[in-house]
Parts: structure tokens; sequence; C-alpha cells
């Protein structure tokens, strides 16, 4: 499965090199040990092998359950690292997937907070990542993703034309204030997704605009690895 996965990465990789205008920068914020839940903005399908090439972890991502269903994109989607995620509803299988992953001791998840894709502005984010971070008190790094909304179908992989920017943010970690779980968990994920937005051009922060660069209660900076 990790032979695979980084395969697929090295070969995407190339692909990038050859087609598109990539560049990213921040990556010296990303920690070399510990586990790690990664955030982003989501705007194409093409964002999960985006973030896996951008950064030194070997990263799992969650995808839509009925993707499972196709018997060859089960079996691709899991040697690359993809678990199975029903979305809209509470997912108890993925939940215990993310939770295991992150309990070892160089586990990486990305989650895409917003749940499905964007329309080029961010959108209203789910309280789950937040939750998460939360509960297991792991570093969380920030990513911001502009230039793929056109990069659709997996074929793109092989051809992903555009201009493709990656910001990796700062880490940090969601702190308990003693405060309800669940507000503690809704005020967190406004934290979260402003410091995404921060790594964004001020045209692509949709609903969380305002959120960027504002004071912070339920997430706190960490020193760079």
């Amino acid at each position: 499965m990790t032979l695979f996965f980084w395969s697929c990465n090295i070969s995407f990789a190339a692909s990038l090199g050859i087609w598109a205008d990539y560049e990213r920068t921040g990556q010296e914020n990303e920690p070399s040990s510990g586990p790690l839940l990664v955030v982003a903005n989501h705007q194409s399908n093409m964002d999960p092998p985006i973030v896996a090439r951008s950064i030194s972890h070997r990263t799992l991502f969650p995808a839509k359950r009925e993707l499972f269903n196709i018997r060859l994109a089960n079996l691709l989607l899991r040697m690359w690292g993809a678990f199975p995620l029903t979305r809209g509803q509470p997912d108890a299988q993925a939940y215990r997937m993310i939770l295991s992953t992150l309990a070892k001791p160089k586990g990486c998840v990305t989650l895409f907070p917003e749940g499905t894709r964007s329309q080029g502005s961010m959108r209203d984010a789910q309280s789950g990542p937040a939750m998460i971070a939360l509960r297991t008190g792991v570093t969380v790094l920030p990513i911001g993703i502009t230039g793929t909304r056109e990069l659709n179908g997996v074929l793109r992989a092989l051809n992903p034309i555009g201009t493709i920017r990656v910001r990796i943010g700062r880490p940090f970690k969601v702190v308990d204030c003693g405060t309800d779980r669940k507000e503690a968990a809704n005020s967190a994920t406004v934290e979260i997704m402003g410091r995404i937005a921060e790594l964004l051009p001020e045209s692509f922060r949709g609903v969380y605009s305002d959120a960027a660069g504002t004071e912070r209660k339920f997430t706190e900076d960490l020193p760079n690895a």
C-alpha cells in the first residue's frame, strides 16, 4: 500500500512538473514528528493528490462511500490511502478510522472541513474536524489551495494544466477552554477556517473573510518544527 502511494505521488509530481505552474510555500511549517491532522479548502477532486504531493507525511483521505462500490476503484482507492465516508450524516466507521490513524506516532489524516467542493470561494464548514482535533489533541496543519477548480476527473492527474498554488500555514492545536464541547467545536471551526482563509487570496475567502487574522481563543499556534 505504501509503495503504491509513493509511486502515485511521484508520478503525479512529474505530471505537475510537466503540465502545471505549480508552487508550494511554507514547507518549513510542517512538523517533522508526531501525528498530524491536515485541513484544507476544497475546490477540486485533485485537491487530495495535490496535498499528498505538497507534504512529506504519508497521509490518508476520506472519500465518498459511493466511489468504493466499484470493485477496481475500491481496490485502487484503498491502496492509495483513501477510506470510505458517508457524507451528510455521522459515520462511526470513518470516525474510528480517523482516530486510530491519529493515535499512531506518525499517523496523518487530511480533511476538507467544507465537506464538498466549493464554487470558488470558501463555504460554511462542518465542525467534525475541529471536534476530532479537540478530542485527540493532535497538531493541526492548515493548507490553502488555489488553481485546482477546473481540475476534475481522475484523468486530469495526467495533465493538470493550470497555475496551482499551495500555501502551508503554521501548525496549531485546538484548545479546550472548558466550555460546552459542541460550542467549543463550532468556535474552533471558525478559527480553523480563518487560518485557512489567511493562506488564500481575499477573493477566495468567502464566508470566512472576517475570520482571517482575528483574535483567537480556541486555537493556539505551535512552534515550527
